[in-house]
């Protein structure tokens, strides 16, 4: 060991005339920290001189312990220390070391930074912190930063304003420095009251702030989602020189912000600058503006929005299409619902076996906003979208049938009415099978496109007649369910020979046999007529034919005895169909009672009455006085409601 002393001695008498040779004293510093040099007068020398030349020696342990450095930890030492090297290039943003700079030898294991540039407090050099000016600063926090110190470049940047320079100024940083600080302060978490006071301080020192400048205390600002803050830093920097102009990231914060406090009319300002000065919105933006205008329903600038990523080519977010075309059908916004189901084929085009990107109720609720609207585009799409996202093996469900059959009668297009009908039919129309029979009732599911039928009055019902027998002279089946359609829109207008004749024509010219609904449909025309022997002929036909009357057919037979002021009769209907285990709605008790009460039988009034209290009905005179002035066409106070 002695020996060994001995001859490190002499190696540092030779190495401490070349004062450049910084490799050697590094090589040797490695030798000194693997033997036990603590307890010689030679140790407290040697380590002395060398860190005051600026060199690190690792010493682990205490006392006499020493720690041998294998190997495989030189090597990590040598990655680390790449590592380091490509972190200490300056943060985005802010410039490389210049050419003034003093090459260093980067030696695996020493500071890669000149001992003369480091600050006290924050090297390992014995530089005075007074003693670097504004751009080594710079330098000094650029080189913190990079390497993630950042309470270390805040701290520095304080200490040093704190310090005066040669002549006793105090120290003025450059606006280097204070990008650099607003960085690290932005990473920090800082609020962005604390960093717009910088900006103040800044241009209280006559420095200018930049666009890097304003867009740090913009990213703070969009961490607190303040958009009132975020409009005035923007307006600011509109208003300032050509050095703190906003840029596309500086627009796309506020229209964000904007967005998410679901003020669309500001987004929409700020967007319009933006274009005026050659910047284009981030796919990003156009997302929070179009889920801001589908949570406040703001559809119409929803359409401006995506007819703008039309043009674009670009695709927002399939959630946030699917959740716009749910607000587009609260509103019925017939065309917002058209671009969204535009953009959702895209996603399917080419994949049939994408799954659906909305669930089929939003799919029938855009086809009930086609009914409503009477747009034929948006049900084809939304049709089309339905069948294609499903795939072969799978049919739509009923809702989504009828839907479709509402909206093409709503659009005039009664072939594709009475097709969609008849693929219905197909699917759902095996009664015995347990399906639901008023899938295909005119008086129920069937409804709309009844309506529209008879709207028009008989020059409508005559053209969709004429529409079906059309479509068996050509060969082409035709539904029952159609054909009912027609005959309840003749019973609807109180046509009585229309609803017969389309009635016979059933088996006379389709060729297919009356089911239930036929026969309900025609009872219907034949009550409101009040003729009571057809609709006796007709009930005898319907048990000739096999058919069991269902609840809606006694319901018939009751009104038209009611219409024809037969008491007994309709007593003896309604006993028919609480023997038949039909339970007898409240509309028609109330009838056959308020009829008991016209024609003096006070009995069968009574026995009504108890009926109705036994079945848990409101009480018959309930709503009487009520409909008494709404008759005599005077004002109903709100107590009798």
């Amino acid at each position: 060991m002695a020996y060994r002393r001995e001859a490190l001695n002499c190696l540092y008498r030779r190495l401490n005339a070349k004062h450049k040779d910084v490799t050697s004293l590094a090589l040797l510093s490695r030798c000194l920290s693997s033997i036990p040099l603590s307890n010689s007068k030679f140790s407290a020398y040697l380590f002395g001189d060398l860190q005051a030349r600026g060199l690190v020696i690792a010493r682990l342990g205490g006392g006499g312990s020493v720690r041998t450095v294998s190997s495989k930890a030189h090597c990590l030492q040598i990655s680390q220390l790449e590592a380091d090297i490509a972190a200490s290039n300056p943060a985005p943003g802010f410039p490389a070391p210049s050419a003034f700079e003093t090459p260093v030898n980067r030696v695996p294991g020493f500071s890669i930074v000149p001992a003369a540039l480091k600050p006290s407090g924050f090297g390992s050099g014995t530089t005075p912190l007074g003693r670097l000016d504004a751009t080594l600063l710079s330098r000094e926090m650029s080189n913190s930063l990079s390497h993630g110190r950042l309470e270390e470049t805040v701290r520095l940047f304080d200490d040093w304003v704190k310090l005066t320079d040669a002549a006793g100024n105090p120290n003025k940083p450059n606006i280097l420095a204070y990008n650099l600080l607003l960085h690290a302060k932005l990473r920090l978490g800082a609020h962005p009251d604390g960093m717009y006071q910088i900006i103040n301080e800044m241009e209280s020192a006559g420095i200018i702030p930049t666009q890097l400048t304003y867009n740090f205390v913009l990213r703070s600002v969009f961490r607190q989602r303040d958009s009132r803050l975020a409009e005035k830093i923007l307006e600011k920097m509109e208003q300032a020189g050509p050095e703190a102009q906003p840029d596309g990231d500086s627009y796309n914060f506020v229209i964000a912000l904007c967005a998410l406090d679901r003020r669309i009319a500001p987004a929409l300002k700020h967007m319009q600058s933006m274009y005026e000065r050659g910047f284009v919105p981030s796919k990003t933006t156009y997302n929070e503006l179009l889920v801001a205008c589908a949570r406040i329903h703001r559809t119409r600038f929803a359409v401006a929005l995506l007819k703008e990523l039309k043009t674009q080519q670009l695709m927002p977010q399939v959630q946030t299409v699917g959740e716009l075309a749910i607000a587009s059908t609260e509103v019925d916004d017939a065309e917002c619902a058209l671009l969204t189901l535009e953009f959702l084929t895209q996603q399917t085009l080419g994949r049939p076996s994408q799954p659906l990107n909305m669930d089929e109720g939003g799919m029938v609720a855009l086809l009930g906003t086609a009914a409503r609207t009477g747009n034929g585009s948006l049900n084809n799409e939304a049709w089309n979208l339905l069948t294609s996202s499903l795939g072969p093996g799978r049919i739509p469900n009923p809702a989504s049938y009828c839907a479709r059959v509402h909206a093409c009668a709503s659009a005039g297009d009664f072939e594709t009415a009475f097709n969609t009908v008849r693929e219905m039919e197909l699917a759902f129309g095996n009664l015995q099978g347990g399906n639901d029979p008023e899938i295909l009732s005119p008086c129920s599911s069937l409804r709309p496109l009844v309506l529209a039928i008879a709207r028009a009055g008989p020059g409508a019902l005559d053209a969709a007649y004429y529409k079906l027998a059309e479509i068996h002279a050509s060969g082409r089946p035709v539904c029952l369910a159609a054909i009912n359609s027609v005959l309840q829109g003749c019973a609807n207008i109180w046509d009585v020979d229309r609803a017969y004749q389309t009635f016979e024509a059933i088996s006379t010219t389709f060729g297919l046999t009356p089911d239930i609904h036929s026969i309900n449909a025609l009872l219907d025309a034949f009550g409101k007529a009040r003729k009571i022997s057809e609709v006796q002929r007709l009930y005898e036909y319907m048990k000739e034919l096999g058919l069991k009357p269902d609840h809606r057919t006694y319901d018939l037979l009751i009104t038209a005895h009611v219409i024809n002021r037969d008491i007994e009769a309709a007593m003896g209907a309604l006993t028919t169909l609480m023997d038949d285990g039909h339970t007898p709605m409240r509309d028609t008790l109330f009838k056959v009672w308020r009829r008991c009460r016209r024609e003096g039988d006070v009995k069968a009034a009574d026995k009504l009455r108890a009926l109705m209290k036994s079945l848990g009905y409101r009480d018959c005179y309930l709503g009487e006085g009520r409909r008494r002035l709404i008759s005599a066409g005077l004002p109903v106070p709100a107590a009798t409601y």
